[in-house]
């Protein structure tokens, strides 16, 4: 439960987001630059940072056999629906990797209109587990362009590309290897 001082905290780095999104990002797209490929102007990775404090704040919900049963620190936090994806979210879902979609539609009501929208974009598509370094790097090797997108919204497609298998971590106790199975490589998991 957040009090209302990480309430004011979120919507400060919302508001930091959005007003770069508005100031920056959405200009450089008008000219004709691009996120997904070379001339993203570096903007993901600055968008990034900016929304790393909402990023920390959201728990680590999954996890594959192999990572819990790693000391913490081993663990690779991955997101299964890659960060850069999204910022291409955030800021204009028509940014999506051709390769990798079959459309440019909203995955997730994109792109923000203002920083309480942004908010609710990034809650709704933040989900993280723990792999290990192999799953990691073989979650990156899956797929054309999977390591920053998900197809059709599908963060869960590497997963199955890959065949690393995720299951969901019990709430109360995310650093034991409690978890209930969730799916397999060749099921959605979500």
């Amino acid at each position: 439960m957040r009090g209302m001082k990480d309430d004011e905290r979120r919507l400060r780095i919302a508001n930091q987001a959005y007003d770069f999104i508005e100031s920056e990002v959405r200009p450089h797209l008008v000219s004709g630059g691009r996120l997904w490929s070379k001339g993203s102007g570096g903007h993901p990775s600055r968008l990034r940072t900016i929304l790393s404090g909402l990023d920390a704040e959201h728990e680590v919900m999954f996890t594959t056999d192999a990572a819990i049963r790693l000391p913490k620190r081993q663990r690779v936090v991955e997101h299964v629906i890659p960060f850069k994806r999204i910022i291409i979210e955030l800021v204009d879902p028509r940014q999506a990797d051709p390769r990798s979609n079959s459309g440019v539609e909203p995955i997730a009501g994109g792109p923000a209109t203002s920083p309480e929208h942004l908010l609710e974009i990034f809650d709704r598509m933040i989900q993280k587990c723990w792999v290990t370094h192999d799953e990691h790097e073989r979650l990156n090797r899956a797929g054309a362009s999977l390591q920053w997108d998900a197809p059709d919204g599908d963060g869960w497609a590497r997963y199955r590309s890959a065949a690393v298998l995720a299951h969901r971590v019990q709430p109360t106790d995310s650093s034991r290897a409690h978890s209930a199975r969730i799916g397999s490589p060749n099921e959605r998991c979500a």
